[in-house]
């Protein structure tokens, strides 16, 4: 039995990697498409999902610039202004660890799942 858990874990890890462009291209279209409404993907997307736009539009950010967002969300503001999910509640942790926390959980649990 444990080794069946090892072996499909292998056999994800070489899928996952095999395929690593196509896989995060497919990734990264659907969490475009999820979440094109948001306040903040407006600002740089206006409604559009697609990859060449997102990179050429869409800056790498920190914690601080993405804290206003943040911010309002925590003081009650609804929700998609980030994510087009409902947030829950935030982590009280170092703010970098604390968002990738929050994003693997919204975005890429729920992807891998579909393998």
């Amino acid at each position: 039995m444990e080794s069946n858990r090892y072996e499909g874990g292998l056999k994800m890890i070489e899928e996952l990697t095999t395929n690593a462009e196509q896989i995060q291209d497919e990734l990264l279209r659907e969490i475009l498409s999820r979440n094109a409404g948001t306040d903040y993907l407006r600002r740089f997307l206006h409604g559009q999902t697609e990859k060449q736009l997102f990179k050429k539009n869409v800056p790498v950010v920190t914690y601080e610039d993405l804290k206003p967002y943040i911010d309002r969300i925590a003081n009650g503001e609804r929700s998609d202004i980030l994510v087009a999910e409902s947030i829950t509640g935030f982590f009280m942790r170092h703010e970098l660890v604390a968002f990738v926390c929050f994003a693997i959980c919204l975005f890429i649990f729920p992807f891998l799942r579909s393998f």
